[in-house]
């Protein structure tokens, strides 16, 4: 069965940039993680000639910004790990990008998934100032195992031992996945049975050799054969990414292979093109290395000097993590410590990816701070050192709630997309007084449609909380569509909340908060001409995924409603929807309420526009919240953007 995915008809991202509005850390942050936005690739290579070990960082071409970048050592740390300095944009290549060493020059070999071909760009330039000319262009025929299957990652290594690099390519099967062929937004899709069992089946992802008898910067590729993990082709699950190299010092290669999930592998080569069967790259008690999110895509270099190979690993979330090769463990395999995320000497703020911000003044000194939740389900927590004008935040710290860092994840059962999201968490956070003891408390929705509050436990900055407990609708712990940032509204003024979500059916639903954990007297708010308020002409998974903000954008004394969306919401649903049959990209509109803060109805949605441009975000997310960020008086946009930046769009720059 061959499967036809939203890739194959896919484009980069095009649009008004935002990147001039990006909020920055204060002067006083030194140090922080680097990132290369959504999904990262990584590799390291002597950029500029000089012995360094350079971070090569690549990005999901699909999604917004997904461009490719250089991080230069500048330094080194008394660990023996670089010192990076400020990002530099490779221009004219896209896609996971790899580094072909070619004497005393290295190409970039370049993957995506809207494309049937792999891309090398040879370096015209020289060892100490690169350039790429247009790509070379290879077209890959192939026994391969599925038959559908994408490519995912590729390099080149020797593989067979006749010291020539051979085309190595590891690539991704959602053939098998889906219940019955359906995706997670088609009609009649089902995703789990009674008992909670995925009734799909696994992801799959596989690795291929590809005989190269040309050079590195014109290869003249044969027909790709499986590369063997014991007696069957070496399978992982979904999005096979390697990395090569002689990881215990004893001249035998290794791969390391990264997958769908938290984890790696580890096989020695047994033959050409052969492999034993892997096992999890594992620490020096043997238990598995387990990873921060999903989708990782690992390099092997010597990364603090010690002359033993390391791992870094880039993921989902954009971040690069390093793992430490510690020795030899009891089995003879190399174990690896997870120090934990790069940093580099002049960083960007990344909030993860798919970032929700949502702005309150926690330390008391009239500037807002952030709380901000992204697809890895953390609430991070950035302060507002100031000057009012012009605001730098302090680095992000993880919010505590319980006394551990809040981590949501789906699990195998809690994502409406199956089990391949297990370390998911889309946190969704809003700030209110929601007990009404005069401290900030955060409403948190999730990847699961679940909502829970979680009660200020005194702390100011960071803020901390006591453990969350679930709102509950009926006598049940409420359960909605999923990734929908909620509101807190006190319509009239009186003391008396209200929460805003979107239904089980992805209907506007105004709760009356009952008690701390209780919510009553459900009611659908409704657009102007009386229809029930929906988002999206979708189902299952297609639904949600809106950004509510509840404020009055107008100043007449009535609540609007300010709202993000992803590319394919329909807003109201129907042919003529916004951003789906519009601008085709996320979006921000107003949804002037036109009724009274008792008996609210909502006019149809007004696209917002900055500096006269109708605001298009890309795909996944525009998260919106409204707050006067400059203190200028007046309110402003800040908007998480799903490549992990948060903006700030002065009201002077918006219309619509």
């Amino acid at each position: 069965m061959s499967v036809t995915r939203w890739e194959d008809d896919a484009s980069v991202w095009t649009g008004p940039s935002y990147v001039d509005q990006a909020i920055a850390y204060h002067p006083d942050v030194s140090s922080a993680p680097v990132a290369g936005r959504i999904i990262t690739c990584v590799d390291v290579v002597d950029w500029d000639g000089d012995g360094g070990r350079d971070l090569l960082l690549s990005s999901w071409d699909t999604c917004y910004e997904g461009r490719v970048f250089v991080y230069p050592q500048i330094g080194t740390k008394p660990d023996g790990t670089p010192i990076l300095g400020g990002e530099q944009i490779v221009e004219g290549v896209r896609g996971y990008v790899t580094a072909v060493r070619d004497g005393d020059r290295f190409h970039l070999l370049s993957v995506s998934r809207m494309r049937r071909q792999i891309y090398l760009f040879p370096n015209t330039g020289t060892a100490r100032e690169p350039r790429f000319g247009n790509p070379v262009v290879l077209d890959l025929e192939a026994d391969w195992v599925k038959g559908n299957e994408y490519f995912h990652m590729a390099r080149f290594h020797d593989i067979d031992g006749d010291g020539v690099p051979e085309l190595v390519v590891g690539t991704d099967s959602w053939d098998d996945y889906w219940p019955n062929g359906l995706e997670w937004n088609d009609v009649g899709y089902r995703a789990y049975d009674a008992a909670g069992r995925w009734l799909g089946g696994p992801l799959r992802g596989f690795l291929y050799a590809f005989k190269n008898t040309g050079t590195l910067s014109a290869p003249v590729l044969g027909r790709g054969r499986p590369v063997l993990g014991g007696e069957t082709p070496l399978e992982v699950y979904g999005q096979c990414a390697p990395a090569f190299g002689d990881f215990t010092g004893d001249g035998r290669d290794a791969v390391i292979c990264g997958e769908f999930w938290n984890i790696l592998h580890f096989a020695r080569q047994t033959g050409p093109s052969a492999f034993e069967q892997p096992k999890l790259v594992a620490d020096t008690a043997g238990a598995p290395v387990l990873l921060d999110q999903c989708i990782h895509l690992p390099c092997a270099v010597d990364w603090d000097g010690d002359g033993r190979l390391d791992i870094l690993v880039g993921a989902e979330d954009g971040y690069v993590t390093f793992l430490r090769n510690i020795g030899t463990g009891p089995d003879g395999r190399p174990a690896f410590e997870k120090i934990g995320r790069v940093e580099g000497v002049e960083p960007s703020i990344h909030a993860g990816v798919l970032p929700s911000p949502a702005a309150h003044d926690f330390s008391g000194n009239g500037l807002p701070d952030l709380v901000v939740g992204n697809s890895t389900g953390e609430l991070l927590f950035y302060e507002n050192l100031g000057p009012r004008e012009a605001p730098g935040l302090a680095r992000e710290v993880m919010i505590e709630a319980g006394g551990k860092p809040v981590r949501i994840a789906a699990g195998l059962t809690g994502s409406i997309q199956g089990p391949s999201e297990k370390m998911f968490g889309y946190s969704c956070p809003t700030i209110a007084d929601w007990d009404g003891d005069g401290l900030p408390d955060l409403l948190v929705s999730d990847v699961n449609g679940h909502h829970n509050f979680y009660r200020n436990d005194g702390g100011r900055v960071p803020p901390r909380f006591e453990a969350p407990r679930p709102l509950t609708w009926q006598g049940k712990p409420l359960k909605t569509v999923w990734r929908v940032r909620p509101a807190v509204i006190d319509w009239l003024g009186d003391g008396q909340l209200h929460y805003l979500a979107l239904d089980e059916d992805g209907v506007l639903s105004d709760f009356r908060r009952a008690s701390d954990t209780e919510l009553a007297d459900k009611r659908h708010l409704r657009w102007e001409d009386g229809t029930q308020m929906r988002f999206t002409q979708d189902v299952g998974g297609g639904r949600g995924r809106v950004k509510l903000c509840a404020v009055d954008w107008t100043g007449d004394g009535r609540i609007d409603l300010v709202i993000g969306t992803h590319a394919r919401a329909s807003v109201p649903p129907g042919p003529a929807g916004q951003p789906r049959n519009t601008t085709g990209q996320a979006g921000i509109f107003l949804l002037k309420n036109i009724g009274s803060n008792a008996e609210p109805a909502f006019a149809f949605p007004k696209a917002f526009r900055f500096r006269g441009e109708t605001i298009q975000m890309a795909m996944h997310v525009a998260s919106p919240e409204a707050v006067d960020w400059d203190g200028s008086g007046k309110l402003g946009l800040l908007v998480g953007v799903e490549d992990g930046s948060l903006v700030w769009l002065k009201r002077d720059d918006l219309s619509w």
